[in-house]
């Protein structure tokens, strides 16, 4: 087969591909930075977060790439002072070790991670308010890597940062506060009948 048609041939598959409809992956997540969390939110925000991941499996990588999705609003990021200029080291080195088993030459593999995981970094919308989801496009693949419903990657001024603690309304419990709790209502229930009991006998 000669070179012409080879070319033919590829330029069919690149654009066979960038007509597919995005997948989406978890396997980059990272729950390790405090900034970026998805515990403690109302309900509201889960029905907005899977709303927003059915509009990325609609998408097509060009909608991402030309920030041209009109509902998801894609930004690309780490191109401008933010709270982080890349993801975590261990997303990269993940990256990396994929990419070593095609190339079997580390120095590239980790060169060509560090390019994808910041030139194809971008961030679309949740919904108006609700925050962000960070992550790379790679292989037809949207890798989410951050929640960031407070805004912590570029926050508003007279915000700044938000820690969960502060910013989730929903507030999780131990198993020691959950007993500490049950304990504390167990003692105001007994002192609540007492003092009926009392008023009870008043004439």
């Amino acid at each position: 087969m000669n070179k012409s048609k080879l070319s033919k041939i590829a330029a069919k598959d690149a654009q066979a591909v960038s007509n597919e409809k995005l997948r989406i992956s978890f396997e980059y997540m990272d729950w390790s930075t405090q900034e970026f969390f998805f515990h403690g939110l109302e309900q509201s925000f889960y029905i907005k977060f899977f709303e927003c991941i059915t509009q990325i499996k609609k998408s097509i990588e060009k909608d991402i790439l030309e920030q041209t999705h009109p509902s998801l609003k894609p930004k690309s990021i780490f191109n401008k002072p933010g709270t982080k200029d890349e993801f975590p080291s261990g997303v990269i080195d993940k990256v990396t070790d994929k990419l070593f088993l095609e190339t079997r030459d580390r120095d590239s593999a980790k060169d060509e991670a560090v390019s994808i995981t910041t030139k194809r970094a971008f961030e679309v919308r949740v919904a108006k308010s609700y925050g962000r989801i960070h992550g790379f496009i790679w292989n037809n693949i949207f890798h989410v890597v951050w929640v960031d419903p407070a805004h912590n990657l570029y926050p508003l001024n007279e915000y700044g940062i938000r820690n969960q603690k502060d910013y989730a309304t929903v507030k999780s419990f131990s198993g020691e506060e959950v007993i500490r709790l049950r304990n504390e209502l167990k003692n105001l229930q007994e002192r609540y009948e007492e003092l009926y009991a009392e008023w009870a006998k008043t004439p």
